[in-house]
């Protein structure tokens, strides 16, 4: 079954982008700065989904607000000149977006608990900005994921009907998001999130290479 799309949503870590190395050390160098051991990287990756306070507070499990907000700025510091030393593209992503946006010619988004400033250098950095209509993160929200108003806001500005557009995700969190927001919903089995509750959170479809999406819509 192939479903007719106006706009497609991507998240972006574990979707479009392969960051996980870069957010492991910066992570972990963040922690260093404290005196914190190391964690494992599967460790970090489980705590992804949730927004980046979210991810340093699991980080630092029992420490104090004060202390998560000081590793907060100091990671964004260090982040943001060490965030494309090890992040690419997953396969096929550009191929993608090149067919999403030139001859299906669909709207693209992004809707991420990633700031959008470091979104667009990321995005920028390798290459593909141009293809996405619209970047929206934690700046243009009042609620993060899974709360479906950055998806709602995407539809909005692109005046596109929830059944006219499908939310991308590797976690529950997106899944959920886009089901709320009334939109068709796909996972992203390749990404970093938890399997099992990627299952669990029973998407319309499952992909296990982001060129699969093309089998479903049109």
């Amino acid at each position: 079954m192939k479903i007719s799309i106006d706009t497609v949503i991507f998240d972006l870590d574990g979707v479009i982008i392969d960051s996980a190395a870069d957010i492991i050390a910066a992570t972990n160098h963040t922690r260093g700065l404290f005196d914190f051991p190391p964690l494992p990287g599967p460790k970090i990756l489980s705590y992804i989904g949730d927004g980046l306070g979210t991810l340093l507070r699991r980080s630092f499990e029992g420490s104090s607000e004060e202390l998560v907000a000081q590793a907060l700025s100091l990671y964004r510091e260090y982040y943001w000149d060490h965030a494309l030393e090890n992040t690419d593209l997953f396969p096929n992503v550009k191929n993608i977006l090149t067919i999403l946006t030139g001859q299906l010619n669909k709207k693209v988004a992004v809707v991420t608990n990633k700031t959008e400033k470091a979104t667009e250098h990321i995005l920028t950095g390798l290459g593909i900005r141009e293809y996405f209509d619209l970047l929206i993160g934690p700046e243009s929200v009042q609620r993060l994921k899974p709360d479906p108003e950055g998806i709602l806001l995407v539809l909005a500005e692109t005046e596109t009907n929830p059944q006219r557009a499908i939310m991308i995700g590797d976690t529950h969190t997106d899944i959920e998001a886009g089901k709320k927001a009334g939109t068709w919903t796909c996972g992203a089995s390749y990404g970093f999130g938890d399997k099992d509750r990627l299952v669990q959170a029973r998407a319309d479809f499952y992909i296990a290479d982001i060129f699969e999406l093309l089998q479903y819509i049109e």
